[in-house]
């Protein structure tokens, strides 16, 4: 037994030893290095999508940003299933959130992995731009300046995002060692940096026009995205230079502004859909193809593909027999500030008692009782996918998606930068009514998915004669309130009130007497000039060793 057990051993050790190098080292299967990957087909697209992709991060991005630019604001509540569903949201709506607050680390974390990946990206391209391969061929000059311009838009996208919530934060603009700890960035810094990435991305001649945009590259940014994102950030920093808060010529800022979106609306071939409805029908076949949706990611079920719909469209709909979970409540405040006569108020949003069609020809009656939306017993039409639009009738089953700017948006910014830089008045009521006109003469009456909406009750055919004499905005009137005032009826729940009440030095007053009407769950009970910028989250600061510091007003 002994010698048998040595030769077996003996034996084991002589195969050892006799081994040749290619058998015991062999390259790993299924691995490839660095340089390697990017010789292989696509590569270089494949990093451009992924800077696109904390995007795609339905409950990082979509619901956290209506989350930030609406629910913590007048136009809606948190909602969900009681007062402790989404404390976060309320917290911050209440106008004092604690710098432990998880919506507002999830916005700061989310952002900065948008940021991150875009500097990968850049890095990468410049470095292994020789290797690049695209269809079997080396990668065409046109397509690599193309993606250069693309990831810094994207960039200053993810910036201006932590711009409005933080005010200041740290500027990273190249790949950093992972112990690197920066302190926060000015916010000229900031700006300055922002329109660096903007005016490169514009000037790119490959960087294209959304007009030229096919319909297989839907959701990609295009040039006029890149003018309207640096018109909509100097609309906000020439409003924080109005009120001291930053340095800078305010008047430049709106000089800015009116140049970026008159070149969007001189130049850029778009257009307003007809019917409003036909952005937010739910079917979503119509209203991200068009020329009003200028950027918004395209999202899609597709199982086959591992694809899902965006929770977004299951978080902000109704509960009870609708399937939702109830976020997101429209206030009664945003509900009174429309004129009845507006169909845009049924398109945002639905009441209780509203019945729509199920898919097998049945009725689904919205009861919105039971939850925390007994006070506002109002949803979303915007967020809202009717049985007809979705798979197994499945509210993540759908096409819905958001979107991020739209053509309407593009004209009240240039109508305010007119009236902001003492342009004519004429010429701005022109763009201001022009979102007014689609609104009150050309949007359809009738939901089309639905049986009963309250708020289609009374709406009526408004011919041109008595738009013009009954709806449209004279140059007798105050204009620019009345932009203000279009841009909630335009935008409402699609994120933007936070932005303009800050950047209107308007955000306490409006918050505290909201407060006084209905004081519903404490919302603006601590709303005040020193809310905002709201705090760094804590955990970011113990992060940096200090070298990160928390807002002064906290």
């Amino acid at each position: 037994m002994k010698r048998t057990i040595t030769y077996i051993v003996i034996t084991a050790f002589g195969l050892i030893a006799s081994c040749k190098r290619d058998f015991l080292e062999r390259d790993p299967y299924g691995v490839l290095d660095e340089t390697d990957y990017f010789k292989t087909d696509g590569a270089g697209l494949k990093l451009v999508t992924g800077c696109y992709q904390p995007m795609q991060d339905g409950w990082g991005y979509t619901v956290n940003k209506v989350a930030i630019g609406d629910e913590s604001v007048d136009n809606a509540d948190a909602g969900g299933s009681d007062p402790g569903d989404r404390p976060q949201t309320t917290e911050v709506g209440r106008g004092r959130p604690l710098s432990s607050n998880p919506l507002l680390f999830e916005t700061w974390s989310n952002r900065y992995r948008g940021i991150g990946r875009c500097n990968i990206a850049l890095d990468a391209l410049k470095r292994e731009r020789s290797n690049l391969v695209e269809n079997g061929a080396p990668l065409p000059s046109e397509a690599l300046a193309r993606y250069f311009a693309e990831i810094k838009f994207l960039r200053a996208w993810y910036y201006f995002d932590l711009i409005t919530v933080f005010k200041e934060v740290p500027l990273l603009v190249a790949v950093e060692d992972p112990s690197t700890r920066k302190g926060k960035a000015s916010i000229e810094e900031l700006r300055n940096q922002l329109y660096i990435d903007l005016d490169e991305a514009i000037a790119e001649p490959n960087f294209p026009r959304s007009s030229e945009l096919p319909d297989n590259e839907t959701g990609r940014a295009t040039k006029d995205a890149a003018y309207t994102l640096k018109a909509r950030a100097a609309l906000f920093f020439a409003g924080l230079m109005e009120q001291g808060k930053m340095e800078g010529d305010a008047l430049g800022e709106y000089l800015i502004a009116k140049e970026m979106a008159g070149e969007v609306v001189n130049n850029g071939q778009l257009q307003l859909l007809p019917d409003f409805q036909d952005l937010f029908r739910g079917d979503y076949q119509v209203g991200p193809f068009s020329k009003e949706c200028i950027f918004g990611v395209l999202r899609k079920f597709d199982p086959a593909f591992g694809l899902a719909g965006d929770p977004f469209a299951i978080m902000n709909v109704g509960r009870n027999n609708v399937g939702g979970w109830g976020g997101n409540t429209p206030t009664r405040d945003l509900a009174a500030a429309y004129d009845p006569a507006d169909p845009r108020k049924m398109f945002t949003i639905i009441s209780h008692n509203d019945i729509f069609k199920t898919s097998s020809g049945g009725e689904e009656i919205h009861n919105y009782r039971g939850y925390f939306n007994d006070y506002n017993l109002q949803q979303s039409r915007k967020a809202f996918v009717p049985q007809a639009y979705r798979q197994q009738n499945d509210l993540q089953r759908s096409n819905w998606q958001p979107y991020w700017i739209r053509y309407s948006e593009v004209l009240l910014i240039y109508a305010e930068a007119i009236i902001r830089t003492g342009g004519n008045h004429a010429e701005a009521l022109n763009y201001l009514n022009e979102v007014r006109h689609r609104a009150y003469v050309t949007t359809s009456k009738v939901d089309e998915p639905a049986i009963y909406r309250l708020f289609a009750t009374g709406l009526k055919a408004i011919d041109e004669a008595t738009f013009a004499s009954r709806y449209a905005i004279k140059t007798s009137d105050d204009i620019l309130q009345a932009i203000k005032k279009e841009r909630r009826f335009e935008l409402a729940l699609e994120g933007f009130r936070l932005y303009d009440l800050i950047r209107w030095g308007e955000y306490a007053n409006t918050m505290k007497a909201f407060h006084q009407k209905y004081g519903f769950a404490d919302k603006g009970r601590d709303a005040s000039e020193n809310s905002w910028p709201f705090p760094i989250p804590q955990i970011e600061i113990d992060r940096s060793n200090g070298v990160l510091v928390q807002n002064s007003n906290y």
